[in-house]
């Protein structure tokens, strides 16, 4: 028997009510985040239930669109929690809305603000600067020295600029030319979640390469006495921010929205795993199989325009491209708004040809686009930031590259794909059970659900859409 909580509460529900359900895979897609839903037929005006909805169909009531923290059951077993959405309440016509995870708005009205606009908070300069920030979240920020002659444009020279961002020698930085924090990944990532109330947590947070990823920028501290976050973060909204962010090493978001919870792991770790489920008996004879149509990957990033050093394009900043499969077929590609920085060959150091944003000789208007460095802290008298640390490269080609370290199942997997449009035999049990990141086994292959459509309670095959390859 079907069983819907509201806010924790049962409705009353008419008899041989059927829910239609659509699961879609929120790991295949790259451009945005992919719900699952749930339509329902019309929920019966009584006692209980305009309790549950808070007399939601009273004039009086809230004119707002009805949310609710949703539970949806079957015998016995959670089948999907999330939200119901309601649009329309009457005593004629009951209560009519849908489900929806709501990944859309994990993090509510800030899920498409600016980062820039996002009050993160500050943290106080000391009169001694130190290559690193922190408080109670951890490393807020680092300084690191990065080779930028053209931070002044053509005014460095006049005021004995040494050519370096975050000059530092002797052990302390010098009293003059720009400062410039470069804030921690993994910081902002857990101050999102304390700013949203929600919780950010996963493998990407504690990886021994990944939690050093800082955010590269241009803005000078100037005289100012603390560290304002937003002032040093690039223009993406936070919705972009963690998109663009994983597509770098391929990382998989699991929401879960009544908890409020996001775990940020690496795609290609489940892709590794073994296959667990055999399903081949739950399988309907006389699917209908389709080939992917664009087989290889281009793998790339943004460049930022306005460093002189990426005008020309160098070959470290290429694209990746899948070689030529046997058969023809198109290119699925993907680019991250993210990059990183060259090194000059004779320094060691992170170098970038580009205009500053500092008071100083009316540059507070200069952008930069997102790029990334790794942190590697104060070394041999150099507080050090790089494109690459522990065999790990933020540029896409190469064998430290993204592409090798953290594509190549996925590579394999795209090279061989198609679809099997098809019909399970499925319970209730198994949608309760459903794992997205798990590969199932059906006749011989090994396959990722990419969506179910099902009826509850299920009395016909539920309809399939299941990617294989690899």
């Amino acid at each position: 028997m079907i069983g819907v909580r509201i806010n924790g509460q049962a409705l009353d529900l008419a008899p041989k009510t059927k829910v239609l359900w659509e699961f879609n895979n929120p790991y295949l897609l790259y451009d945005r985040i992919e719900s699952s839903k749930a339509s329902f037929p019309s929920i019966p005006f009584s006692a209980n239930n305009q309790r549950v909805f808070e007399y939601y169909h009273e004039p009086q009531a809230s004119v707002a669109l009805g949310e609710f923290d949703c539970e949806q059951y079957f015998g016995g077993e959670l089948i999907r929690a999330g939200y119901f959405i309601l649009t329309e309440a009457s005593e004629r016509g009951g209560y009519v809305g849908a489900f929806t995870d709501r990944l859309g708005k994990f993090f509510g009205d800030f899920q498409t603000k600016l980062l820039t606009e996002i009050d993160f908070g500050s943290v106080a300069v000391p009169t001694v600067l130190t290559p690193t920030l922190s408080d109670a979240l951890g490393q807020v920020c680092c300084f690191p020295t990065i080779l930028n002659p053209d931070f002044y444009g053509t005014n460095g020279a006049g005021i004995g600029y040494s050519g370096k961002v975050n000059d530092y020698a002797s052990g302390a930085y010098t009293t003059t030319g720009p400062k410039v924090p470069m804030i921690s990944v993994k910081w902002l990532l857990l101050k999102i979640a304390a700013v949203t109330g929600t919780t950010i947590e996963g493998d990407f947070l504690t990886h021994p390469v990944w939690q050093h990823l800082i955010m590269y920028n241009t803005r000078a501290l100037d005289a100012a006495t603390e560290v304002v976050i937003k002032n040093h973060l690039p223009e993406l909204t936070l919705e972009q921010f963690l998109m663009e962010l994983r597509k770098l090493p391929n990382l998989m978001f699991t929401f879960n929205s009544p908890e409020k919870k996001l775990k940020i792991d690496f795609w290609e770790d489940r892709l590794e795993a073994v296959t667990a489920k055999n399903w081949t008996a739950k399988l309907v004879a006389g699917g209908i199989k389709t080939p992917e149509m664009n087989r290889r990957l281009q793998l790339g990033s943004e460049q930022d325009g306005g460093d002189g050093l990426m005008k020309d394009k160098p070959a470290l900043t290429t694209d990746y491209l899948t070689p030529e499969l046997a058969e023809p077929t198109g290119i699925a590609v993907l680019k991250s708004k993210f990059s990183t920085l060259l090194v000059d060959e004779s320094t060691g150091y992170p170098v970038a040809k580009q205009a500053g944003i500092t008071e100083q000789f009316q540059q507070a208007t200069n952008k930069f686009a997102p790029r990334l460095l790794f942190w590697h802290g104060l070394v041999d008298d150099w507080p050090k930031a790089l494109p690459h640390k522990g065999g790990i490269a933020l540029h896409w080609t190469g064998a430290t590259g993204l592409a090798a370290q953290y594509w190549q199942r996925t590579e394999a997997m795209k090279a061989t794909a198609f679809y099997l449009k098809t019909d399970l035999v499925l319970n209730e049990s198994d949608l309760a059970q459903l794992d997205f990141g798990a590969k199932y086994h059906l006749n011989g292959v090994d396959y990722l659900i990419a969506s179910l459509t099902a009826e509850l309670p299920i009395s016909k095959p539920v309809g399939a859409l299941m990617m294989g390859g690899g």
